[in-house]
């Protein structure tokens, strides 16, 4: 059984997906880790799916191999290596599902300090107000820089906000697609839709 994980500040990740590969040489992890690239419907009416870094201990895999269903819980972190930020979830318990037995999910909740100006844009095809910007999580002398984007009334209320600020968020970790120099590059980011808290340039933790 997996030693219980105690959390020293709010952050929170469950997934449920279907694992499409199994990567044991990717920049971010150590030989005692594999990188689960999981892939998780939206619930919104599309066949658009998300694809997900989930870090696993080697000794919590079990059976777990490509076309496993899983259940995830954890907690998301960053990594930087050569100037690239990697976003995962860092599995603290997975389990297989039968297929076709548990919905897909993609739940994070955490807290995170504002780490740099957040920007207000409209979004090029939509037309919809849109805020981005990095919120650090701080967690067992570790910070964690999380790209996050948020909408409509959200998005007005973050970009109001002053670098230092704390936030209570619930989201999720979705996956989009750029063209840059003709090559199809793949980045992850939260989409914030709930703020449950926040404080403007409080010291209270």
């Amino acid at each position: 059984m997996a030693k219980k994980y105690v959390y020293s500040c709010i952050d929170r990740a469950n997934i449920t997906g279907t694992v499409d590969a199994v990567e044991e040489n990717t920049p971010f992890i150590t030989d005692k880790f594999v990188n689960l690239i999981v892939y998780t419907s939206r619930k919104e009416p599309s066949t658009v799916k998300d694809r997900i870094n989930v870090v696993v201990n080697k000794k919590l895999l079990g059976n777990i191999t490509e076309g496993s269903c899983v259940k995830i819980a954890g907690a998301i972190q960053t990594k930087t290596v050569n100037g690239h930020l990697y976003i995962y979830i860092f599995a603290y318990d997975i389990t297989e599902v039968e297929a076709g037995t548990a919905m897909d999910t993609d739940q994070l909740k955490f807290e995170g300090y504002l780490c740099k100006k957040p920007v207000l844009r409209k979004t090029p095809f939509s037309n919809r107000t849109v805020c981005d910007c990095v919120l650090a999580i701080n967690d067992r002398g570790m910070s964690y820089y999380v790209p996050c984007i948020c909408w409509s009334k959200n998005a007005k209320k973050m970009a109001q906000s002053a670098v230092g600020d704390k936030f209570y968020v619930s989201g999720r970790l979705q996956s989009r697609e750029y063209v840059k120099n003709e090559k199809t590059y793949v980045i992850n980011e939260v989409s914030i839709y709930h703020i449950d808290e926040f404080s403007f340039n409080s010291e209270d933790d």
